[in-house]
Order: C-alpha cells, then structure tokens, then sequence
C-alpha cells in the first residue's frame, strides 16, 4: 500500500452532522477536510444516506443563523414552510402556550425542510467547496493512534489526520475503535412519522400537542402539508400502524382536538423509529471528537436534536478556526465544557418534558398547567422561553 495521505481533518459519517461540520471548519479557515462516508452520497441528484430520509427537520431561528453564514439559508428556505407560531397545548387542560414571531420581533422562529432538501444543499455546497474531499461511498476498515493524529484504513488506501471526527451515528463505529463507551437508553417508545395533507393552509403554526400516551406534533411544509411526529409506547405505535389510512387520520384528528386544520385528508408513507436515547462517556480524546448522534441524541420533543448539534458544531469550527494542532486535547475540551449547560439542559428537557405532561396525579398536573398559563399571560417568560427554544439564547 502506498504512503498514506494527510488531511488536517477526517470527518467520518456524511449526514447532516458531518456536512455541516465539513463546512463549518472551511468557514473557520481549516485548510482542508475529507468526509467519508459508507453509503452511496448521491444519485441522480437525491441524497440517499440515512440521514436524508423521509423525515423533516424544525431549524430553530439560532440554527438558521448558523446556515446564513455558510451562505445555505437561501436555498434551504426555497422548499422549506416558515414557522411563523408555535403553539404548545394539554389535551383537556386549561391554558396553552403561543409563541409568535412578531411578537420576538423575528422574521420566522425557525423553519420546516425535509431531509432530502436539507441534504441536497449541504451536499452541493460541500461539492462546490475544492477544500473538502468528500470519498463515498466508502467503509473504513479501523483507525490506529499514532503520536500526533489518527490513521485511518480503507480498503484501498491510507489516510492519516491530525482530528479524527466521529460523526457516524448512534451506533457509531468510529466512537468504539476510540475506546468511548456510550449509554444506549431505551425509553420503550417509538416515534410515528408521516406527512399529512390539508384541507387550508396551515399558515406557518407549528403545533406541539401532549397527549396522555405522548408528545403529538404536526410541523409546516411545503404547500397544504404538514409533517407529523406522534411519540408513544411500542404498543401504542403498533396500534397507530395498524389503522387502515382513513381510521389513522380519524385518530390524529381525534388526539389534535379541535378543527383549526380543518380536516386531515391524505398521508404519505408512514414510518417509525426506535426512540433509544445515545449518551457518549466522553466527547472527546486527544486528536479526536465524537459529535451529532453519536454524541448524544434526544427524544424529538420540540424538535431540538439537529438543532443542538448545530450549535455543537458551529462553536467546535470556530474554537479550531486558524489553529494549527486542531487536534489538542486542552483545545478539545474547551469546547466541550463550553458546551456542557446546553447540553445537560437540552437533553433533560427533552427527556422529562413529556413525562411531566403525562403524569396525572392533581398536585403535578395542576404545576404544568400554571406553567402554560404563566407563558400565555407573561410576554417575559414567553420571550426568555422562545428565546431558548429557538438557540438564541444567551451562551447557546
């Protein structure tokens, strides 16, 4: 085998994670990135990783920031529905929360794009930028440490690498050959995903809506549609999968409550996911970062998982921009105490939030719903609370 190549930067995994972390680092003046990833990238223009999926994904405002400066927001927003409202409700409770854009004096809380597009953007821009090689696809066959970096094997070369970036995913290879554990919770639910057609616009509301069995959300897209995301326990899923189509929209409408969509008419595929909970022991080690899923990945409650490893990502490029050792460990850690709070704090809200919202017991039902009136009647708190939902909050 020849001598093996160097890159300052080696980002295994190209979903979401690792596009835009490839782009990030060139942004911050990394003089060079290689992506590999193990499955076909492209063909005949549709990203088919697994990140790119069926699924949609809500980009806080704070995200859509971070996308300006990568140039990306133009032609995301060109197939992506605006989120002008978010409104946050108990089934059979009083009081809700509303989040409006206006009112945060905002041109949108965030915005609604399908996988498929979200991919297609990043892997052009990625395409367009002669600083990042992008190999696929391609497995890698091990890593091996050596004094200043990483080797990595693949079946037909050798590359070496001052920063090895672990972005593979919650079952991440990468993450093990570098000897970090990572917790696997199986919170015993799956999430239901489709895409549901309308009767009228949806004009720009996000809705978040808690249910006894769980978290229902019903997000904007393109034209009368929205993208649903119904969380539950595996049974409940199964019955939910079960339904012929017309006795599912039945349910839906049921569960959403009132006619403020007015009628759920059709639906695309439905699909489903294993709601397991990925916790890495560590972030990082020296000359090496673990990021996205493999990292940490969350219940989809209000949406925040890509949103939170974008604002991973968008401070790792920046603590690496113009140093020449990107690989450091004192480098690395600065960014992942920097990161710590958002982390803890986003994760456990995501977690507890909806257990909250299904506990029955009167003292703790009554606290959650003071807590929705207090957000309706306090603009304060609803701005300070908007503010964290959307990634603009201070130290975010």
């Amino acid at each position: 085998m020849s001598t093996p190549s160097h890159s300052p930067v080696i980002i295994v995994g190209g979903g979401m994670a690792g596009l835009a972390l490839a782009l990030l680092l060139r942004h911050h003046g990394q003089p060079g990135v290689t992506l590999i990833e193990a499955v076909t990238l492209a063909d005949n223009g549709d990203p088919l990783t697994p990140s790119f999926d069926a699924r949609s994904t809500a980009l806080s405002a704070g995200s859509l920031n971070i996308l300006e400066r990568l140039g990306l927001v133009a032609p995301l927003l060109a197939q992506a529905a605006a989120i002008d409202i978010v409104d946050v409700s108990r089934r059979g409770r009083l009081g809700h929360a509303r989040m409006v854009a206006a009112e945060e004096k905002l041109p949108r809380l965030g915005a609604v794009v399908e996988n498929r597009w979200l991919g297609r953007v990043l892997l052009d821009a990625a395409a367009a930028d002669q600083g990042i090689e992008v190999i696929a696809p391609m497995q890698v066959q091990s890593v091996r440490r050596l004094t200043s970096g990483y080797q990595v094997a693949l079946p037909d070369r050798e590359l070496t690498c001052d920063l090895l970036v672990a972005a593979d995913g919650a079952h991440s290879r990468v993450r093990e050959w570098l000897g970090i554990p990572a917790h696997h919770d199986d919170t015993g639910h799956d999430a239901l995903i489709a895409n549901i057609g309308l009767s009228r616009p949806h004009q720009g509301i996000a809705w978040e809506r808690f249910l006894d069995t769980g978290p229902l959300a019903l997000l904007p897209l393109t034209g009368e549609r929205m993208a649903l995301v119904w969380t539950g326990t595996r049974a409940h899923i199964d019955r939910l999968a079960a339904l012929p189509q017309d006795a599912f929209l039945d349910a839906l409408h049921d569960a959403f409550g009132e006619d403020r969509l007015g009628a759920f008419t059709h639906m695309g595929e439905r699909q489903r996911y294993p709601l397991v909970l990925t916790h890495a022991s560590a972030q990082a080690v020296p000359h090496a970062v673990v990021v996205g899923n493999a990292a940490h990945s969350l219940h989809p409650v209000a949406g925040q998982g890509f949103n939170l490893t974008l604002r991973d990502l968008a401070l790792l490029a920046h603590t690496l921009g113009g140093i020449n050792a990107p690989g450091d460990l004192s480098v690395l850690n600065r960014y992942v105490t920097a990161r710590t709070a958002d982390q803890a704090l986003v994760s456990q809200a995501s977690r507890w939030v909806p257990e909250l919202f299904r506990v029955r017991f009167g003292p703790f039902a009554h606290t959650r719903q003071l807590g929705l009136v207090a957000l309706d009647l306090w603009p304060g708190l609803r701005s300070a609370f908007a503010a964290r939902a959307m990634g603009l909050a201070h130290g975010q």
